[in-house]
C-alpha cells in the first residue's frame, strides 16, 4: 500500500520510456556491434635498471588486445608480447647509457626510457696492520693487532702453536693472538683482496722464554728394564714421575716395550736412551693411553714433548678428561721416518680441569720399524692451542624420550645392581611398565664386560614381584607361595593362532646378560617389569627372538659399554589374555593383561673401542647400530640365524611406531640407518 501511495505519474512515464527503449535495443540485435577502441596504456615511461632489486625492473602494460615488446641492442627482457592486462621485466640494461624499448598493441606505441648507472670501477686493496711486530704476553690486553682494511682480509700463522681470532674479516677490525708456544717468533699474515691485486702484510709474534724452570707434572721413559715385552703384561715399564703421576693408569692394545741400540739415545736435547715404547699400526685396535695425571690447581697452560721416530701423518695425539672427549692435538713430528725427533706442542685448556689423560693412536699407516716413541713428558706453562676437555654430564644413552615423563598409565624405574667381583654398585636396567595392560613398553640397559662378573642362571627360575611397584598392577606370572600354580596366562591367542602353544616368560634384559646364580644381578631379571609374554612352539617367535638376542649379545662382550633397548607394541588392546592362571583355571587375583601384538630389540655401540670416550660425543660413522621389529603371533618361516635380517628395520620406523625418540643424544643419521648384520658378525 505504500508503493502505490509514492507512485507519481512521473515515474509511471519513466518506466514506459525504458521499456519502449528496451524493447527498441531488442528489435536491431541483428545489427554489428562497432569495433572496440584500442587501449594502450605503459607504465612506467622511466625505469631505472636496479641490479640487486628485479622487482623494480618491472613494466605493467594496460591492453585490450595483443601487444609486443621491441627493445634496443643491449637490452633485455622477460617476455616479449601479451593479450590483454599484463607486465614484463627488463633483465638486463647497457651499463652507463640510456636504451629505450617500444611497446605495441593495435597501432598504438609507447616507449619506455631505460636507464642504467655506469659500473664504479672496483677500490684498489689498502691495507695497514698496526703494530708491526707484537710480543705477547699472556693475560694482556695489548695481544692485538689493529687491521685498517677497505675490503675482505683473512688471517693465516706460520706455526699452529700460534692461536688467535678471528681467522677473516671485512674493513676495520682486530685480530687478538690467543695463544702461542713459550720461546718463539712465528709470523702472522694477513691478506687482503684477491687475484693480482691482493695485499700481503706480515706481523711476527714473539713471546718470549719463561723465565723460571716449568713444573713437571708427568713423566715416563720406559726405565731400563727388559725389553722386547708386550706392556700389558709388564709394569718394568711404568716408571712414572712428577707432581702429577700419583695415581696414573694405563691403558695399551698392541705395544711393546723394547730396550736396544735403535732407542733415542743421543738424539735429541734430554733423550733418555733407554727403553722406549714400539706401537703398531692397526687404527681399529692399537693405541696407548695414559689416564689420571693430576694437574696443578687452576693452571691451564701446559707444554707436551715426547720423543718420536715417525712423522705426525702416522700417529694421532690427543688429549682428554674424564667425562671429556679426546681433543686431537697439532705436532710436528719427524720430518722423515725412522729419525728420532722430539716433539713439542703447547696447549691451553679453555677451563681448568683436575685430572687429564693423553692418548698416542695409530691412523693406518704401515711402517716397518714401528711406531716408536719416547720420553713422554708434560710441563705446567706454555700454552698454545686452545682446547676443551671439561668434563660433560650426558644422560644415559639408552634411555627412549618418554623415561622423564611416561603416560597416565606408565611408570618408569631404575633397578640398581652391584657387580660380583669388582663391587661396582650400577644401574642394571630402566623399564617403563604399562600399569593398565600389565605388561612393559620398554626395557633399557647397558651391557658391559663388568655386569659378566659371575656364572650361571639361579634355580630354580626366582620369579617374583618387583618391589618398586604394587602387586595390583603387575601381571601375576610369579607364585605368590610355595606351591602356587597360579603363575601364568591364558592360552586363548595361542591356540587360535597355532593350535596349541603357551605363552612363555620372555627376558627383555636377559638373564644371561646378568649372570650369577642366587645373587642380586641375577634374581632381578625375573621380574613382571623386565618379562614379556612369548608365544612358544610351535609358533616360530621363539626361534627368531633367540636369533635377535644372539646378533645382539651373544658373542665376546667388548670392554666398551653395549647400549639395548628391547620392548612391546600394543597394536590391538583386544588380544587380551588372563593372568595368574594354571592350565586354563583361573584364581581369584586374574586380571585381564593385554598381550603385545608387536616386540622390539636394538642395539648401538662403537666401531672402534675407545673406553672413556662418551658415545654421545661419537659421530654416526663411529656408531653402529641394529634394530629388529617381528610380530608377536608371527608364522615367518625365517626361523635360521642367515634369516634374522628379514626383521631388521631403522630405530626411527620403531621410534614412529612408539611415538618415542630412541638414544635420543645420538646423531639422526644413527637412528635412521638400516643395520648391517656383517657389522654385528652375523
Amino acid at each position: 500500500m505504500r508503493f502505490l501511495s509514492t507512485f507519481s505519474p512521473f515515474r509511471f512515464l519513466l518506466l514506459a520510456f525504458c521499456a519502449a527503449a528496451f524493447a527498441a535495443g531488442c528489435g536491431n540485435s541483428d545489427q554489428e556491434e562497432p569495433a572496440p577502441q584500442p587501449v594502450l596504456i605503459v607504465s612506467p615511461t622511466t625505469l631505472v635498471f636496479d641490479e640487486s632489486d628485479a622487482a623494480k625492473n618491472l613494466v605493467t602494460v594496460r591492453s585490450n588486445g595483443m601487444w609486443t615488446v621491441a627493445p634496443e641492442s643491449g637490452l633485455t627482457v622477460d617476455k616479449r608480447s601479451g593479450n590483454g592486462d599484463g607486465s614484463f621485466t627488463v633483465t638486463d640494461a647497457p651499463a652507463g647509457r640510456s636504451t629505450a624499448l617500444t611497446v605495441s598493441s593495435g597501432g598504438l606505441t609507447q616507449t619506455v626510457t631505460v636507464v642504467r648507472n655506469a659500473t664504479p670501477e672496483p677500490e684498489k686493496p689498502a691495507l695497514t696492520l698496526t703494530p708491526e711486530a707484537l710480543e705477547f704476553v699472556p693475560g694482556s690486553p695489548d695481544n692485538e693487532i689493529a687491521v685498517r682494511c677497505n675490503t675482505a682480509w683473512t688471517v693465516t700463522s706460520s706455526d699452529a702453536g700460534l692461536t688467535y681470532a678471528p681467522d677473516s674479516g671485512r674493513g676495520d677490525g682486530l685480530i687478538t693472538v690467543t695463544g702461542m708456544i713459550a720461546g718463539e717468533t712465528f709470523v702472522l699474515t694477513v691478506v687482503a683482496g684477491e687475484g693480482e691485486d691482493a695485499v700481503r702484510r706480515e706481523v711476527p709474534v714473539t713471546r718470549k722464554a719463561d723465565p723460571e724452570p716449568r713444573e713437571v707434572v708427568f713423566s715416563l721413559d720406559f726405565g731400563d728394564g727388559p725389553g722386547n715385552v708386550w706392556a700389558n703384561v709388564d709394569n718394568a715399564w711404568k716408571t712414572q714421575t712428577g707432581s702429577g703421576s700419583d695415581g696414573v693408569t694405563y691403558s695399551v692394545n698392541n705395544v711393546r716395550i723394547q730396550n736396544d741400540s735403535y732407542g733415542s739415545a743421543g738424539r735429541y736435547a734430554g733423550a733418555s736412551g733407554k727403553a722406549y715404547a714400539k706401537m703398531f699400526y692397526d687404527a681399529s685396535t692399537d693405541y696407548f693411553t695414559v689416564s689420571g695425571i693430576r694437574l696443578p690447581a687452576g693452571e691451564t697452560d701446559f707444554t707436551l714433548c715426547f720423543g718420536t721416530l715417525f712423522p705426525a701423518g702416522d700417529v694421532t695425539l690427543s688429549v682428554g678428561s674424564e667425562g671429556a672427549p679426546w681433543r686431537e692435538l697439532t705436532y710436528t713430528g719427524a720430518a722423515v721416518y725412522n729419525t728420532w725427533t722430539q716433539a713439542t706442542v703447547g696447549f691451553t685448556l679453555e677451563e681448568p680441569v683436575e685430572t687429564l689423560s693423553i692418548r698416542l693412536k695409530p691412523t693406518g699407516v704401515t711402517r716397518q720399524y714401528g711406531l716408536n716413541f719416547d720420553d713422554l713428558v708434560l710441563l705446567a706453562g706454555g700454552g698454545g692451542q686452545r682446547i676443551d676437555v671439561t668434563p660433560r654430564i650426558y644422560r644415559w644413552a639408552e634411555l627412549p624420550s618418554n623415561f622423564e615423563a611416561p603416560a597416565a598409565d606408565q611408570f618408569v624405574h631404575t633397578t640398581w645392581t652391584t657387580t660380583l667381583r669388582t663391587g661396582q654398585h650400577l644401574r642394571s636396567y630402566t623399564y617403563c611398565y604399562d600399569t593398565r595392560r600389565h605388561n612393559p613398553v620398554w626395557v633399557a640397559y647397558p651391557h658391559h664386560r663388568c655386569y659378566m662378573e659371575g656364572s650361571g642362571r639361579t634355580t630354580p627360575d626366582p620369579w617374583g614381584p618387583d618391589p618398586a611397584l604394587e602387586e595390583s598392577s603387575q601381571a601375576k606370572i610369579y607364585p605368590s607361595y610355595p606351591g602356587d600354580t597360579y603363575n601364568y596366562w591364558m592360552a586363548d591367542w595361542m591356540t587360535g593362532g597355532f593350535g596349541s602353544g603357551y605363552w612363555s616368560r620372555g627376558h627383555l634384559c636377559m638373564s644371561r646378560e646378568r649372570p650369577g646364580s642366587g645373587e642380586e644381578i641375577n634374581m632381578q631379571t625375573f621380574r613382571p617389569t623386565n618379562i614379556a609374554p612369548q608365544p612358544s612352539e610351535p609358533s616360530p617367535f621363539g626361534a627368531i627372538w633367540g636369533n635377535i638376542e644372539t646378533v645382539i649379545s651373544g658373542g665376546a662382550i667388548p670392554a666398551d659399554t653395549l647400549y639395548v633397548v628391547a620392548g612391546c607394541y600394543y597394536e590391538d588392546d583386544r588380544m587380551v589374555e588372563l593372568d595368574a592362571t594354571n592350565n586354563g583355571a583361573t584364581s581369584a587375583a586374574s586380571k585381564e593383561c593385554v598381550m603385545p601384538t608387536h616386540q622390539f630389540k636394538m642395539a648401538v655401540r662403537k666401531r672402534i673401542v675407545e673406553v672413556g670416550k662418551a658415545i654421545q660425543d661419537c659421530t654416526a660413522d663411529e656408531l653402529q647400530v641394529i634394530a629388529f621389529w617381528v610380530e608377536t603371533m608371527t608364522t615367518s618361516s625365517s626361523t635360521a640365524i642367515s634369516q634374522v635380517g628379514d626383521f631388521i628395520v631403522p630405530v626411527s620406523f620403531v621410534e614412529e611406531k612408539m611415538g618415542m625418540r630412541f638414544f635420543p643424544d645420538l646423531p639422526e643419521a644413527v637412528r635412521t640407518r638400516r643395520g648391517d648384520l656383517a657389522e654385528w658378525d652375523y
